[in-house]
């Protein structure tokens, strides 16, 4: 017979567990709902095959494949922009910048997006690439682009081959390689470079995902999904990004983190250069674990940690760490969220002055906040928490006001990487930037 003591124990357990539930469910933004409702969003229909759909001998073939994919299976968000919309999406390569010296780029950077995002969030990025001379190539992950049911057909297995045949594919013609990725992203972009670190020159990550807050209880997501198939039936706000999410879709993301870490345990050291970018304010990300994982197993010297914060640090930061101070009041921004690090002020869809405005919704935000979010012509930009001056309206932040200075920092650590760029012939020259 049970004992109060035992029973006092497996009562404070399931208040935990329900805790940890619902705590994982909030910080990875995700509502809880009923039985989903029979919406087109809401059923199974394009990437079935994703390893036919994998960059092969020639991107040029890769982009066409998946953008017909796209043009096949992709539910619009405003049915009048739908081709629009499919081309700001898709995957995409850019050139270096015509400022740069010589036609041959200095290398190619493998840019990764996030968790139900598109390739349309790594746009500003490779603009700053191409800046500093670099070609640019973008990745569209297997489930995404085209509706959330999709990602109940695709696995961490899937991402981690589809970045891998990238990077393999961008070595033929480059003998640099920089694979950059944000949050979900940059754990493939990780492992990647864990896996093959003689063809990665350098590895970014933009608020990345090496471990999320809520990692104990989405461990247990494999084994919610047979059961409740959805986690999150939230409204559909953005062209560029999915409202919903499929239980699925996290168990592949935890997989993935599971993955690089027994992989980075096993390699114990990363010896290429490693750059981490994220604000000590994300709600999704574990930020402090990060610094630990990225101090116990980044070994070139060149690495470095840029942490942004709202709050003067009561830690000392580490020798490869600076911190930097997120509030911008001429730009209102107060704090800078998860989704912000990587994106420029004038990005014309999450900027300044951009189409998208990130309200919330109940019940996260009472509903006088998101009208008066959604109402006002100039919003105040942070974090969960963090409040707009009295009397103005709160958004999150979708953009990072001092992104200049981080463009500046990122082709400070690309020179450190190197300056030569792959000829046809094999030899090498100076492709700097002119400017």
């Amino acid at each position: 017979m049970p004992t109060k003591m035992t029973l006092q124990c497996s009562r404070t357990h399931q208040k935990r567990v329900l805790l940890g539930m619902l705590l994982s469910v909030l910080l990875l933004g995700c509502s809880v709902t009923g039985n989903p409702p029979p919406r087109p969003e809401l059923v199974r229909s394009g990437w079935g095959n994703p390893s036919a759909l994998l960059p092969a001998a020639d991107f040029e073939t890769y982009l066409r494949n998946v953008s017909q994919e796209l043009r096949t299976h992709r539910l619009p968000f405003d049915a009048s922009m739908a081709d629009a919309e499919l081309v700001k999406v898709a995957p995409f390569r850019t050139p270096p910048g015509s400022g740069c010296t010589t036609d041959t780029p200095r290398g190619i950077v493998v840019l990764v997006h996030g968790l139900s995002d598109t390739a349309f969030s790594m746009r500003d990025l490779a603009t700053t690439f191409a800046n500093h001379c670099f070609e640019s190539r973008a990745v569209l992950l297997p489930g995404h682009g085209t509706r959330p049911a999709d990602l109940m057909g695709v696995d961490h297995r899937a991402w981690q081959a589809h970045v891998a045949a990238a990077v393999r594919q961008a070595r033929s013609e480059s003998d640099r390689i920089v694979v950059a990725g944000f949050s979900l992203g940059a754990a493939l972009a990780l492992n990647v470079a864990a896996d093959s670190p003689g063809d990665i020159a350098a590895v970014i990550g933009f608020s990345p995902a090496y471990r999320i807050r809520s990692h104990f209880l989405a461990r247990q997501a494999r084994w919610i999904a047979p059961f409740r198939p959805w986690l999150d039936l939230g409204p559909r706000e953005d062209f560029a990004r999915y409202g919903a999410m499929p239980t699925q879709g996290i168990a592949s993301t935890v997989a993935t983190l599971n993955s690089l870490e027994a992989r980075m345990r096993s390699l114990e050291k990363l010896q290429i250069p490693w750059l981490v970018v994220q604000s000590e304010d994300d709600e999704v990300v574990d930020v402090a674990w990060n610094r630990l994982f990225f101090d116990t197993h980044a070994q070139d010297d060149r690495s470095l940690l840029l942490n942004y914060f709202s709050k003067q640090p009561e830690q000392k930061p580490g020798a490869r760490e600076i911190w930097l101070p997120a509030p911008q009041p001429s730009l209102r921004v107060v704090g800078i969220s998860h989704l912000a690090v990587h994106i420029s002020p004038e990005n014309p869809h999450y900027g300044e002055s951009g189409t998208y405005r990130n309200c919330g919704f109940p019940p996260f935000r009472t509903e006088a906040e998101v009208q008066a979010c959604k109402q006002a012509q100039q919003v105040w930009y942070g974090v969960g928490g963090q409040s707009p001056p009295a009397g103005e309206a709160g958004a999150r932040s979708t953009f990072n006001p001092h992104y200049a200075d981080l463009e500046r920092r990122i082709g400070d650590f690309l020179n450190k990487v190197g300056h030569g760029c792959h000829s046809h012939v094999g030899a090498f020259r100076d492709c700097r930037t002119i400017r």
